[in-house]
């Protein structure tokens, strides 16, 4: 495609922070790849910030070595494949830290990942999109649990923008995927590093998610993806926010008033509980500290929750859900 008409079609139709392409771009990277996305979306980056040489990581089927070819710009790319869908793309593990990534990242201005989506299923790369040793196999993403995948997946960001040269972009395209039911989010799972500029919609086309059905679940069809770009700001600075998993007690929590923590005991022990129970449940935590009148506390906080309708006085003393 020329020059000219990538240019004109995205100043068209990649106006907004949702990108909608139907058609992937016939003439970009290899169809057959599964998890390939629409060579418009790295042609989209590139024309609006100007980039002038990319660099990607997990280059798969060549689609944006294709655009960079097209838009006539240098193109350097990675990927795990023993044998490379394009020539300037060279096999490397990103976690493979022995190994310094190819000069043509310390000189691009852009910098694309579009990494594997840990665990999903019906997608596979190593020994079906290509043939490797033991060792490529093991450090196929594709195939690592949830857990491990996400901080593979971490790992190659902070690498790759640690090679970055200042004022540099990276843009990870990721997605929201569905494992035996349970919804996982790579979005609110990345760390992020560099100075965020933009978040963008990506709208999925003929993908199996987008129309995956489970029986007796309402869950909506997965038909988006996001693109996260983030800025590198300075030459020294590796600056990042990284994602924290918390779990607590609510009864230990500063945040949860006297009803909260009451209305959670009712829940909790179901069916009727006396006024000994409630108090066993909440003494041992922090929500009675400093507050040596906490059982008068208690029965105050049922009270309200009776003539609220949420709590019933089932007997003298004993107390459960409405």
């Amino acid at each position: 495609m020329k020059k000219e008409e990538i240019i004109k079609y995205v100043n068209e139709h990649a106006t907004s922070t949702i990108l909608s392409f139907p058609d992937r771009g016939s003439s970009w990277g290899s169809s057959s790849y599964r998890g390939n996305f629409s060579g418009w979306i790295p042609a989209t980056i590139i024309v609006r910030y100007g980039c002038k040489s990319v660099s990607e990581i997990f280059a798969g089927g060549g689609t944006t070595s294709d655009v960079c070819r097209d838009l006539e710009i240098p193109y350097c790319g990675i990927d795990l494949n023993p044998n490379p869908v394009r020539p300037d793309i060279s096999v490397m593990d990103i976690l493979d830290y022995t190994k310094d990534l190819p000069d043509g990242f310390y000189q691009s201005d852009l910098q694309i990942l579009h990494p594997p989506y840990p665990g999903i299923n019906d997608i596979h790369y190593s020994n079906h999109m290509w043939k490797g040793d033991s060792r490529s196999i093991s450090a196929d993403i594709q195939e690592m649990p949830w857990e491990k995948g996400m901080h593979a997946v971490n790992q190659a960001m902070m690498r790759g923008y640690a090679a970055m040269p200042k004022g540099a972009y990276q843009a990870v395209v990721v997605g929201d995927i569905r494992q035996k039911g349970i919804f996982r989010s790579m979005l609110t799972n990345l760390t992020l590093p560099g100075e965020q500029v933009q978040v963008l919609i990506k709208k999925q086309h003929n993908t199996s998610s987008g129309r995956k059905y489970y029986a007796n679940h309402k869950f909506f069809f997965i038909e988006h993806e996001y693109v996260v770009i983030t800025k590198k700001p300075s030459g020294y600075e590796i600056a990042f926010v990284v994602p924290q998993h918390h779990v607590m007690d609510i009864r230990d929590s500063k945040c949860a008033t006297w009803k909260d923590v009451v209305y959670a005991v009712l829940q909790q022990l179901g069916a009727s509980a006396s006024l000994d129970k409630i108090y066993e449940e909440i003494e041992p935590h922090k929500k009675t500290q400093g507050n040596p009148h906490w059982k008068a506390k208690v029965r105050q906080t049922l009270q309200m929750l009776a003539k609220t309708g949420s709590a019933t006085h089932v007997a003298y003393g004993k107390w459960c859900v409405a």
